[in-house]
């Protein structure tokens, strides 16, 4: 709620006024008090609505600024100038003068795949504000990047530059285990209109060293392409460390700098419908990568069979996945990642 009223201070009766501007004055103070009062009890009501349902209340200025960067003492900033777009919240580990280290980097404690929830609120007008899904934490020097997903906003980009703010975080309860074998359906995706490549980049945790890629009736816009996967290492797709023995008798062939599945027939309505397995992911040493499915021909009276293994000899965890297409680009098809717990 804003103030609206008794905010011109030459509308103030004063006693070096004459009588009559000074009359005229008192009586438009007298007639707007009650309306400030009015407000000041809104705005009171919506400030403590604010601050109930946190665990924990932070005091932040807002930045503007979008760069991988400390916001500087005292600041937030997203990492996108339309705001309920930012994927990483920037925060400095300074809050109202406080030191809030320790606290923040309890922000991703919890095992479930969603750490918590923030709402962000202007402290001078609380109906502008933002809520967040918390993912994942990186501690950067001075600051810590929190990745989100914004789950709702009072519009696009709510707030200006130097805006106080307050933070409240709300920690996810721990996920425990989850389904009979421990496994837990990260994402999907449908597509329904073309596209170059199916990216996950950032699916892989920790949480898990085991993932299955379940792929259901995904077609090309044209035949006679490869269907082609690279893996991610920290959000970026690795162009190096594939290893799998030439040809397709049972194995995963390489091509360049990624794994090649299958060769697709001729015929843009081919579909392909396989479970792709990502094995070791968090291990220093090779990750294996095995392929088993069925590709359908366009006249959808040929079945092909896919059976192939291959590696990743890369040192770093793996983040994620892409599938990509030779030639061409997906059609249609659903993608479900699933995680195996380590424990």
């Amino acid at each position: 709620m804003t103030i609206t009223v008794l905010l011109d201070p030459a509308q103030m009766p004063d006693q070096s006024q004459d009588q009559l501007d000074f009359d005229n004055k008192m009586s438009g103070f007298m007639r707007d008090l009650p309306t400030l009062a009015a407000q000041i009890n809104q705005a009171t009501g919506g400030i403590n609505s604010a601050a109930a349902g946190g665990a924990y209340a932070l005091p932040y200025v807002f930045d503007t600024g979008t760069a991988d960067a400390d916001p500087g003492v005292g600041k937030l900033r997203l990492s996108n100038a339309t705001q309920n777009a930012a994927t990483v919240m920037r925060l400095d580990l300074m809050a109202g003068g406080q030191d809030y280290t320790t606290l923040l980097d309890t922000f991703d404690s919890s095992t479930s795949v969603i750490k918590g929830s923030i709402r962000l609120v202007k402290q001078a007008d609380v109906s502008k504000w933002m809520t967040f899904d918390v993912t994942a934490r990186a501690a950067l020097t001075g600051y810590r990047n929190l990745t989100v997903a914004c789950t709702n906003s009072s519009s696009a980009s709510p707030f200006s530059a130097g805006d106080a703010l307050m933070l409240f975080f709300q920690r996810n309860g721990d996920r425990g285990q989850s389904g009979a074998n421990g496994v837990l359906a990260l994402a999907s995706a449908t597509i329904t209109s073309p596209v170059a490549t199916i990216d996950f980049l950032n699916i892989f945790s920790a949480d898990y060293d085991k993932y299955t890629i379940e792929v259901q009736g995904l077609r090309t816009t044209s035949g006679g392409a490869a269907l082609r996967m690279s893996l991610a290492v920290a959000g970026s797709v690795a162009t190096t460390g594939y290893a799998g023995p030439a040809g397709y008798g049972g194995n995963l062939n390489t091509f360049g700098s990624l794994f090649e599945i299958a060769q697709l027939s001729s015929g843009s309505n081919q579909a392909v419908t396989m479970t792709l397995e990502v094995r070791n992911a968090n291990s220093s040493t090779y990750k294996s990568l095995g392929v088993r499915g069925l590709a359908l021909s366009s006249d959808y009276t040929t079945l092909f069979a896919l059976l192939a293994e291959g590696l990743f000899t890369g040192t770093s965890a793996v983040s994620g996945f892409r599938l990509i297409v030779a030639a061409g680009t997906f059609a249609a098809g659903t993608i479900r990642v699933f995680g195996h717990r380590n424990s």
